[in-house]
């Protein structure tokens, strides 16, 4: 019954974060570093989540959806990794490692739901052509409540189901396997440091991403402050480019 109440609350937590993307709110705590820290808030070790969180953040830095061309899941992933790393026990880079197949499996649910509200659509569209406006938007709330079902059922299941043996296969892999699995977790982040750098490897963009390996280093790992700096950094450009826009509109109306 404990088990239960946990998978329920886990679930719960999941699925308002995923309906977060589609649902309509759009407050971005479906991004890892969110997901990860509420999870974590929520079952009581917040530096865990924290970490889980911002690990996975590095990962899906670089990974953009465009159209129907969506990477695995970040916000179902980070919540399951977290819930489990927190729940049985297992290291911090097992969770991380575990999180990729986890995201994966939640992509093909997405591409799913995407599916069932393709129909779901037409039937609005069919209710709006005869003037019924409330069957039009209990179609649209239908649609939207699935993407909670998303983020709840697999996170239910994976915390009423794989809790209770998760430690334990953990604990009776052989170090060899053990030790894979924590090396790939702790490689991710740097995955997704690459896939950044494909992106900001441009004349304008990457003298920023070398000023923010040096701070990184010249703090000693203090993400905080340079994450501070390099906000401070990205104003004073976008202002930049604001005043150049503008001093280009005032040059072609004159």
């Amino acid at each position: 019954m404990e088990n239960l109440g946990l998978a329920l609350l886990v679930g719960v937590v999941a699925g308002i974060i995923e309906w977060d993307i589609y649902g309509g709110f759009h407050t971005m705590i479906n991004r890892p570093l969110a997901a990860g820290t509420i999870m974590g808030l929520v079952l009581g070790d917040l530096p865990k989540g924290l970490f889980i969180g911002a690990s996975l953040e590095f990962v899906y830095l670089g990974s953009i959806s465009v159209g129907a061309a969506i990477p695995p899941d970040a916000a179902s992933a980070t919540c399951i990794a977290t819930a489990l790393a927190i729940i049985s026990g297992i290291s911090k880079e097992v969770a991380i490692a575990l999180a990729i197949p986890v995201a994966s499996f939640a992509q093909m649910l997405q591409m799913f739901i995407w599916t069932v509200n393709t129909g779901l659509m037409h039937k609005a569209d069919q209710s709006a052509v005869v003037g019924d406006i409330d069957g039009a938007c209990k179609w649209h709330y239908v649609g939207s409540f699935l993407f909670f079902l998303q983020g709840f059922a697999p996170a239910f299941l994976a915390i009423l189901f794989g809790a209770p043996y998760v430690a334990d296969l953990v604990a009776g892999m052989p170090d060899l396997i053990t030790g894979w699995l924590k090396l790939a977790g702790s490689m991710l982040p740097a995955v997704g440091f690459a896939m950044l750098f494909i992106l900001m490897n441009k004349p304008k963009l990457t003298p920023f991403f070398i000023i923010g390996f040096v701070l990184a280093a010249a703090f000693k790992g203090s993400l905080v402050s340079t994450a501070l700096i390099g906000l401070a950094a990205a104003m004073i450009y976008v202002n930049s480019m604001d005043d150049s826009a503008t001093k280009h509109v005032r040059r072609v109306r004159e």
